[in-house]
């Protein structure tokens, strides 16, 4: 599947989460944090954003609390992932730096969007970072309220932002 949305885009396709992918996820979700975030958020910040996938266990549980889309290259290397947890609430969407602007958010999200309404949501909702929040706008959320939410002692700013009625 090749997702045109964003400029460069790349042909990759989407799965269902396997437990064995907590780790690999983990590692992108990392990675994507720290080498992105510094645009948004300070070193401290970052690291305790990255930190909050380092307990692998809690990691593993709040995979499968939420319904996860994996996007997988045509060589299998995971370029990102999506998690919804239902009926409507978009918990996380992160792509590996290395397939940043290529579309991969967008096919994502259009999986999680489309799982959503199979699920009868009316209406989706996110906590967007200062990084996320114009991907979300391009897609049709809008932002309800913004403030601050604790990482691992570092306060991050964030937006709460909503799509749908």
């Amino acid at each position: 599947m090749i997702d045109n949305a964003d400029e460069g885009a790349v042909e990759v396709s989407t799965r269902d989460y396997q437990p064995a992918d907590a780790a690999a996820l983990a590692a992108v979700f990392r990675a994507a944090v720290l080498e992105t975030g510094p645009a948004a958020y300070s070193a401290e910040q970052c690291a305790a954003w990255a930190a909050s996938a380092d307990d692998a266990a809690a990691w593993a549980q709040r995979l499968q609390d939420n319904w996860v889309r994996v996007a997988v290259d045509e060589a299998g290397e995971i370029a990102g992932f999506g998690a919804i947890r239902m009926p409507g609430h978009i918990d996380l969407i992160f792509t590996a730096p290395e397939f940043n602007r290529q579309g991969v958010g967008s096919l994502i999200l259009e999986d999680l969007l489309e799982l959503a309404a199979a699920m009868g949501a009316k209406q989706l909702t996110t906590t967007a970072s200062e990084l996320s929040r114009p991907f979300f706008e391009k897609h049709g959320f809008r932002v309800q309220e913004s403030g601050a939410h604790e990482r691992c002692g570092q306060m991050l700013t964030c937006h709460a932002m909503v799509r749908g009625r």
